[in-house]
């Protein structure tokens, strides 16, 4: 380019750049992403979903041009109607939804008007530029076929909500659940207020208040739901808090003497220790560095990133406004690509930005989509990629995604979302409460031949071995074996002793020199065969032997 400076006159920014669009249609068959129709591709409202791309270095400067056409037909061309206009002006944040006009080309009047959501993926922010740029290896789209791994589930299971021997999401219960043969544990991270990363499942907890004026008859009033992003680590690890569901279930003890009220056990609803529980890894709220650095190394993890979403009936799971995607992304990733060293991690999300956010900005991880998919059971999300598995499926597809994490719910009754899965080749996880059962286990590893499987309380009614400890020592044996073991003795070996050894053997091989047969008597208890020949026996014709080395894969 030119050496002298832009003029403040000139309307081209510093570096020019030119930005081509991909498109991916999620409700067709072939989600992948690839260059425009020449007459852009049909949108129905409320039935298809299309997604555009770009990659830019000039985002101050970037703008799309929207152009509407009507449908063609063999007798009548199709027509440009309409068009519209966002501008880096209108894109006014790096997520959110926008209103464009569409004006008519013709009368320059507006004739509708369309709504686009948005996103910007900016580059991993951090310190240490070759953790982002490293390109020695990429795990993105690698996955190892091998029997169906066997994940623990938040460690060793859900103990806010159902029985489990441990406290869920502790270093206790991630530890325990690979003691007992966990090929890889899955916990939720969360985001505190001073940008710690944590680990934890629900956005919010519960904390007990006292009144200042009289009694509180309804025991709900003497507790303050407060979210997990406006408590600093330092609060999270002092104060005392009750789970979400504990709220309302001292408040059917109160009420009624049912046995379904009295059904949970309120220890099993508790977040923080008891005063006798004193051993810090039964602590909620267990920074993510400190659980990448206790739990075994051969342990893999599973890390849901947990980021609220909007639901159907109108509800946020939580409101009040939450950090910018690519800041909360960004702190997630760094502490992992600074902490993870040579453990296998997978991350997944249900929000499918937050999974497009986490790929683009590292290729040294996978990621999966999670999806709830047909349920009955919980409340759908208002993003239909997160609420259809179909969609799910093509959105993991068209955006390179490893795989899709389906819900058990859906896929014990439907395996139609696991076939069109694999014709992707996608990796495919699952999850919920319906295998916990072993019937439903063994339905899956068998008939589907899913890849992994996320469950509760593993390893309490069948021992079991990590599959990646097995594999290390089975290879451990097998390079461990003796030189003479093989004719072209151990890889480790160096070029003298294979030299050696071939000459030995062929030694060995050559034909005798007389027909003669001498007896010699049976050696001595301390004799070797690994011995020197007496000195004034003959010496041992060694044939040449030529040798080449060749480099080859583990």
């Amino acid at each position: 380019r030119n050496e002298d400076p832009p003029t403040a006159s000139s309307d081209l920014p510093e570096y020019p750049s030119f930005s081509s669009t991909e498109l991916s249609v999620l409700t067709r068959d072939d989600p992948l992403f690839g260059e425009q129709y020449e007459h852009g591709s049909i949108f129905r409202n409320s039935i298809d979903y299309l997604v555009f791309r770009t990659r830019t270095v000039n985002v101050e400067n970037l703008g799309f041009r929207i152009e509407l056409f009507s449908a063609g037909t063999d007798q009548v061309k199709s027509q440009r109607l309409g068009i519209a206009y966002a501008l880096a002006s209108t894109l006014h944040d790096t997520y959110g939804k926008c209103t464009l006009p569409i004006i008519n080309l013709q009368s320059q009047r507006p004739i509708g008007q369309i709504n686009v959501d948005f996103m910007l993926a900016l580059p991993l922010k951090t310190k240490d530029t070759a953790m982002r740029d490293m390109a020695k290896y990429s795990y993105a789209r690698h996955w190892k076929q091998r029997r169906t791994l066997e994940i623990g589930h938040r460690g060793c299971g859900s103990s806010y909500t159902k029985a489990a021997s441990s406290r869920e999401n502790t270093l206790h219960s991630l530890q325990e659940a690979g003691r007992k043969g966990a090929d890889m544990v899955e916990f939720d991270v969360h985001l505190t207020k001073d940008k710690k990363v944590v680990v934890f499942h629900d956005f919010h907890v519960v904390i007990e208040v006292t009144a200042r004026l009289g009694s509180v008859t309804d025991l709900r009033e003497k507790f303050h739901e407060i979210a997990i992003k406006d408590l600093k680590l330092s609060q999270l690890h002092r104060l005392h808090f009750e789970h979400t569901s504990a709220v309302q279930h001292l408040h059917d003890s109160a009420t009624s003497s049912s046995t379904s009220a009295a059904a949970c056990s309120p220890r099993m609803l508790k977040v923080t220790p008891d005063a006798e529980e004193t051993n810090l890894d039964h602590s909620p709220f267990p920074p993510l560095e400190t659980v990448l650095n206790s739990v075994d190394p051969h342990v893999g993890f599973n890390i849901e990133v947990k980021f609220p979403m909007k639901l159907k009936d109108g509800n946020h799971e939580c409101a009040g406004g939450y950090f910018e995607r690519n800041e909360f992304c960004d702190a997630i990733l760094n502490e992992v690509l600074s902490k993870a060293g040579d453990r296998r991690i997978v991350f997944s999300s249900f929000d499918p930005d937050i999974c497009t956010l986490i790929s683009s900005k590292q290729h040294r991880f996978p990621v999966l989509f999670l999806v709830v998919g047909a349920t009955a059971r919980y409340e759908p999300f208002e993003d239909v990629r997160s609420d259809c598995s179909r969609l799910a499926v093509n959105y993991a597809a068209g955006t390179h995604l490893l795989g899709v994490n389906f819900h058990s719910e859906e896929l014990l009754k439907d395996r139609t979302p696991f076939d069109r899965a694999r014709m992707f080749n996608l990796v495919t996880f699952v999850w919920g409460d319906d295998i916990n059962t072993k019937s439903a286990q063994e339905y899956l590893k068998r008939e589907l031949k899913v890849d992994a499987l996320i469950y509760d309380r593993i390893g309490e009614e069948e021992s079991r071995r990590n599959i990646f400890l097995v594999e290390r020592e089975a290879r451990t044996a097998l390079f461990s074996k003796s030189t003479l073991a093989s004719p072209l003795g151990s890889r480790r070996s160096s070029m003298e002793d294979l030299s050696r050894g071939l000459s030995d053997r062929l030694s060995s091989l050559a034909p005798p020199t007389s027909k003669s047969v001498s007896k010699s008597p049976p050696s001595s208890a301390s004799s070797s065969s690994n011995e020197e020949p007496p000195s004034n026996s003959p010496p041992r014709s060694t044939p040449k032997v030529y040798v080449r080395s060749t480099t080859m894969k583990q």
